[in-house]
């Protein structure tokens, strides 16, 4: 009967498929038709991301490849900035002579920025205080 060939087909190798993260960071493991483990995580050059236990993750299989995470679905609106929900977000250069070298920014809002030269542009600002005025205002309370 022609309604049996109207039938999905199952998906073939190489096509994706949306899974959910059932294990994170040292082993990465997504529940798809039946949980996969010891997938690779993959992320744009530059970033390093690990997904979160209950994340909505795209799961790509090459032929003969194993199985990898390519991305997150983005819920909702996509802001202008980036969104990162993590313990730290590190942007870190070319490695140089200064192996430490790059800008890390932790939850709770401390920035730590470790460079030989940081070079600042622009107006700086301390709790709505410009610089200028910062330095002024504690050389006036140290001079009395």
């Amino acid at each position: 009967m022609w309604l049996s060939g109207q039938q999905k087909r199952p998906t073939e190798q190489g096509e994706g498929q949306v899974g959910v993260i059932t294990m994170s960071g040292g082993e990465t493991a997504a529940l798809l038709d039946c949980e996969r483990r010891g997938l690779q995580v993959y992320s744009p050059a530059g970033y390093r991301w690990t997904p979160k236990v209950g994340q909505r993750v795209l799961v790509i299989q090459g032929k003969g490849e194993i199985p990898c995470v390519a991305g997150a679905r983005q819920d909702g609106d996509v802001p202008d900035a980036v969104t990162v929900e993590a313990k730290s977000l590190r942007l870190q250069g070319k490695r140089t002579a200064l192996e430490g070298e790059g800008v890390t920014v932790k939850a709770g809002a401390d920035a730590v920025i470790e460079a030989e030269n940081i070079r600042l542009e622009g107006q700086v600002y301390v709790k709505d205080e410009t610089l200028e005025e910062l330095i002024i205002r504690i050389v006036l309370m140290l001079l009395g």
